[in-house]
C-alpha cells in the first residue's frame, strides 16, 4: 500500500489570526534563516516529503498578516537547499504575475542546487493588490487567469525539456563542452507567451521538478489532471474529498493522461493536547487571541460580504454571500464556505473560527491518538493521498506533530519509518 504524504508548510506567525500572540509562538522568526533551518529540519525529523511556501506577492489587507510570507520562496529555499538533504523544496508562484522563461530557470537552478529535491506550486493569485503590484488595475477574470495558467505551465515543462539528459559533454580533450544539437530552441507563440528558448540552464536532476496546483475550481480541477502531481486544496468534509480525488482521476482519463494519479493533499491545522479537554483549551486560547471584531472585518474582506447586524451566534448568512461567478478571488474558499455554512445550525461564531486562519482548512483538535486515527480515517478511506501540514503556533505546532503523531502514523503502518522506505508513488515523485 502507498503510504501517506506529508508536506510541512512554513509560516512563522502561524496559521491562525492571533497565533503569533500566543506565548509559545515565534513571529520573530520571520526573517530569520536560522528560524527556517530549524524548522527544516524538524520538518526531516518526521520524515515529510516537502517543505512547503505558500505566498501571495502582495501585503495582506489585514495587517496581523504581513508577515504571513515575507521572504522571496525561492531565495529562502535556495538558502535552505545545502542546509536540508532529502525534503523536496516547494516554491509558491504566481503564473498571473511571473513569466515562465525567468521561473523556469530559477526553479532548475533550485534543483542544481539541491540534488533534485525542487517543486513549484502553480497559483493564479486572485488578490486585486498583487496584480497593482504588476500594472494591473483591475484582476484579470477567472478564466483568463487559468487560461494563462495553462500556457504557462506548458511553456515552463517544454524549457525545462530544451535540455536532453545527455548535452553536457564536458570533453576537455576532445574540446566539447555541450552538444549543441541536445539543446533546442522551444519557439512558442502563444496567446500570453512568446518565448524562444531554450532554457539558459542545462537539465536539472528531475528533468522536470515536481509541479503542484492550488485550486479546487472546475478550472483549477482541468489544470491539475492535465499537469500536476499534486494539488494542494481545501477540504472540510470527508465524503467530498473523495469525490473530489475521483474526480481528479476521471478528468486524467478523460485527457488521456499516462501519468501517476495527481494526489491530493488538504491543508490541515493539528491541534494537539495530551487531553481532549487540554487540546480544546488550547484552541479556544488560540480563538480569543482573535478579537471577533477583527475576525469578521477579515471575513467580510475575504469574502466581500457584509455582516453588518449579524450576531456572532446567529446562522451565518448564506444569502449575502456573492454568486460564485462574481467571484474575484479564491472560488474554491468561497464554495469551501458554502458547503460549511449551507447547515443552519452553523453560526457566525463557527464560521469565524473555521477561517481565523485565512482559509477554511480542515481541523483536527484532540489528542495524538485522535489526530492520528482522523488521518488514518481520510486516508484509508481514499478521501486524501496526504495532507499539507498547517501548525496553529509555530514552531510549537510541528514540533507536537512530529513528536507525538508521527509515531503513531508509522504505528498503524501507513507512514514511512525512514526516507529510504520513499518510492515515486508513495512520496509524490520524492
Amino acid at each position: 500500500m502507498s503510504k501517506l504524504i506529508l508536506n510541512s508548510v512554513i509560516r512563522a506567525i502561524g496559521f491562525t489570526q492571533g497565533a503569533w500572540r500566543h506565548p509559545s509562538a515565534q513571529p520573530d522568526g520571520a526573517l530569520d534563516l536560522d528560524y527556517y533551518r530549524r524548522y527544516a529540519e524538524t520538518s526531516e525529523k518526521g520524515l515529510f516529503d516537502g517543505l512547503f511556501i505558500a505566498n501571495t506577492p502582495a501585503i495582506p489587507e489585514n495587517e496581523w498578516s504581513y508577515l504571513f510570507s515575507p521572504l522571496e520562496p525561492v531565495a529562502l529555499l535556495s538558502a535552505l537547499a545545502p542546509l536540508t538533504s532529502k525534503i523536496v523544496l516547494i516554491a509558491t508562484i504566481s503564473s498571473s504575475f511571473t513569466h515562465p522563461y525567468n521561473i523556469a530557470r530559477q526553479i532548475a537552478t533550485l534543483d542544481h542546487l539541491s540534488k533534485g529535491r525542487a517543486g513549484v506550486n502553480i497559483v493564479t493569485t486572485g488578490s486585486v493588490a498583487a496584480g497593482r503590484n504588476f500594472g494591473f488595475e483591475e484582476l484579470p477574470s477567472h478564466a483568463d487567469r487559468y487560461e494563462r495558467a495553462d500556457e504557462y505551465i506548458d511553456v515552463l515543462q517544454r524549457l525545462w525539456d530544451s535540455w536532453a539528459p545527455d548535452a553536457v559533454v564536458l570533453d576537455k580533450v576532445g574540446g566539447v563542452q555541450v552538444r549543441a544539437q541536445a539543446v533546442t530552441p522551444i519557439d512558442h507563440r502563444g496567446k500570453y507567451f512568446s518565448v524562444a528558448g531554450p532554457l539558459d540552464t542545462p537539465r536539472s536532476p528531475q528533468g522536470r521538478p515536481l509541479l503542484y496546483q492550488s485550486g479546487s475550481s472546475e478550472a483549477g480541477k482541468r489544470l491539475a489532471a492535465k499537469y500536476a502531481d499534486a494539488v494542494y486544496t481545501v477540504q472540510q468534509d470527508i465524503g467530498h474529498s473523495r469525490r473530489f480525488r475521483t474526480s481528479l482521476r476521471e478528468l486524467q482519463a478523460r485527457f488521456g493522461s499516462t501519468r501517476p494519479p495527481v494526489k491530493v493533499l488538504p491543508g490541515l491545522i493539528p491541534i494537539v493536547g495530551s487531553t481532549r479537554d487540554e487540546a480544546e483549551r488550547l484552541h479556544e486560547e488560540i480563538s480569543d487571541l482573535n478579537p471577533v471584531a477583527r475576525g469578521i472585518e477579515s471575513l467580510e474582506q475575504r469574502l466581500d460580504v457584509d455582516l453588518s447586524g449579524v450576531e456572532i451566534d446567529a446562522p451565518f448568512p448564506v444569502e449575502r454571500l456573492p454568486e460564485l461567478a462574481d467571484v474575484e478571488g479564491s472560488v474554491s474558499f468561497h464554495e469551501a464556505i458554502r458547503r460549511f455554512a449551507s447547515d443552519p445550525d452553523v453560526t457566525l461564531r463557527h464560521v469565524l473560527r473555521l477561517t481565523d486562519s485565512g482559509n477554511s482548512h480542515l481541523r483536527f483538535v484532540g489528542t495524538p491518538e485522535d489526530i492520528a486515527d482522523r488521518i488514518e480515517e481520510w486516508f484509508i478511506s481514499g478521501a486524501v493521498d496526504g495532507f499539507n501540514i498547517n501548525p496553529a503556533i509555530t514552531p510549537r505546532g510541528l514540533d507536537d506533530f512530529v513528536d507525538h503523531v508521527v509515531p503513531l502514523l508509522q504505528k498503524k503502518g501507513i507512514y514511512k519509518r525512514s526516507y529510504a522506505e520513499s518510492d515515486t508513488d508513495s512520496a509524490v515523485l520524492v
